[in-house]
């Protein structure tokens, strides 16, 4: 007698419209899932399994987590009979709202192996991290250069002794504890004019940097070693956008690039979700997993975001248990390349130089006129300034600047001179003898000691 098959059996069965199956029994499959994949991963063999459910034979080779995750696609797959070719149907085709604290905090893909990187001809040293590359020394022509003729600077305004009262007057009546009959009575026995220098010695230079990098290949043609031989760090075009600021930029160098598998995901293009580590839901953000809430009335009713179970679907997955790669976006692939970063940089000092009783980064901040400007490649120190201060200030800055950037290629340097006018006013006001400055030309005061002063809430500026 012919043994009855199974199929036999399901032959004389009558159609039934299948009905929606139940939510546990989502929890169930992902259970016996991940059973699945925790016991056999400790096997040495080769296991073969029939999933009749998918109509699908998959084979799960041990230590291979490429095989593992394309094992975990076709747990999603649904196979044409005919064609035998898979299709991808989402679980669900209605998207989960992320809570209203979702965060992706999935870390940043990790660097591929730099052993996996092709050989470039003049990049040997370069790697993953970011190297300097010293700019190339040039041997130019000596010439000879003669020290530019300069004029001699201009001398600043003096102040009357009714604008060195009105100025301390306007000083006085921004001052909540201030009295103005102090600087409305005071004698002013003695006026002194200076001029305090401030010198600004600034070298705008660039520098060069290169690393490996790669990001997720999106197609289009590549332009790999093969097509000509890539030139050199300090060969690739590369303008500031304006002089004496500080900018960047980042290029590919021409012909380094290449096409790799994604090292992240093994070139599947989906991973474990890290939200839901795989599970494909994560506890419910309304009840916290509960399943209950307490309403303002005192009931406990079940929660309408989860339906009384606890957990909802996985908003990065979907519930699927798999996420789009980040290293390669979902392709699979990456594009390996050598990048350049230019940056430019301003380097900048400064000296003052003043006899007064005002403070340098007071002098800095006021209002003074230049008198001296100079900008070239190569800069002379001054030498023609009355004060010899800023004559010496200038020679010890330019020296330090020229052996200051040796990873640097220096583009330009400018100098300047300003002269902020200071004006010491000596006062007498009944016992009090004391002086206060004016200084700039919006002539600001500086009075620390002022005489007529009910509390010491104010600051002086």
């Amino acid at each position: 007698m012919r043994p009855v098959h199974e199929s036999d059996r399901i032959s004389d069965q009558s159609e039934v419209t299948p009905s929606a199956p139940l939510l546990h029994d989502f929890d169930d499959h992902w259970s016996r899932h991940n059973n699945f994949i925790h016991s056999h991963s400790q096997s040495n063999s080769t296991v073969l399994t029939n999933s009749s459910s998918y109509g699908l034979t998959v084979n799960l080779p041990q230590e291979d987590s490429c095989s593992r995750q394309k094992y975990l696609l076709s747990k999603h797959c649904d196979v044409d009979n005919k064609q035998g070719t898979p299709e991808v149907k989402p679980k669900s085709s209605e998207l989960v709202t992320p809570p209203p604290d979702a965060v992706d905090d999935e870390p940043e893909p990790t660097a591929p192996p730099v052993e996996l990187m092709d050989k470039v001809d003049g990049y040997e040293y370069v790697s993953f991290d970011v190297v300097e590359v010293p700019p190339p020394t040039m041997t130019l022509p000596k010439k000879e250069e003669e020290e530019p003729e300069r004029a001699s600077p201009p001398s600043g305004p003096q102040l009357t002794e009714q604008e060195a009262r009105q100025a301390l007057l306007k000083y006085v009546s921004t001052r909540c504890c201030y009295g103005k009959s102090a600087a409305r009575d005071m004698a002013i026995t003695k006026i002194e004019h200076s001029c305090a220098f401030h010198y600004t010695l600034e070298t705008f230079s660039e520098k060069r940097q290169t690393a490996w990098a790669f990001e997720p290949y999106a197609g289009g043609t590549i332009d790999s070693s093969s097509t000509d031989t890539p030139p050199g760090p300090w060969e690739i075009f590369a303008v500031p956008s304006s002089p004496f600021m500080n900018s960047n930029t980042q290029l590919e160098v021409p012909h380094t690039a290449s096409i790799k598998t994604c090292h992240t995901c093994g070139g599947v293009g989906r991973k474990r979700c890290y939200t839901c580590s795989g599970n494909g839901y994560e506890q419910c953000y309304s009840c916290h997993g509960d399943g209950y809430k307490n309403t303002l009335s005192g009931s406990h009713e079940r929660c309408f975001r989860c339906h009384g179970i606890g957990r909802r679907r996985c908003w990065k997955c979907n519930g699927d248990g798999l996420a789009l790669c980040k290293g390669c976006a979902g392709t699979g692939q990456i594009k390996c390349y050598i990048r350049l970063t230019v940056a430019w940089m301003n380097h900048t000092d400064e000296h003052v130089v003043e006899h007064s009783a005002v403070p340098d980064e007071k002098i800095k901040s006021g209002s003074g006129q230049v008198v001296f400007e100079e900008e070239d490649e190569k800069l002379w120190p001054i030498n023609h300034f009355p004060n010899t201060a800023i004559n010496m200030a200038s020679v010890q800055l330019i020296q330090q600047h020229a052996t200051a950037f040796p990873a640097e290629k220096v583009l330009r340097q400018r100098q300047r001179v300003r002269i902020i006018p200071v004006t010491t006013v000596h006062y007498q006001w009944k016992n009090h003898n004391n002086t206060f400055c004016v200084f700039g030309f919006e002539k600001k005061v500086y009075a620390p000691k002022y005489p007529q002063t009910c509390c010491c809430a104010c600051t002086v500026l």
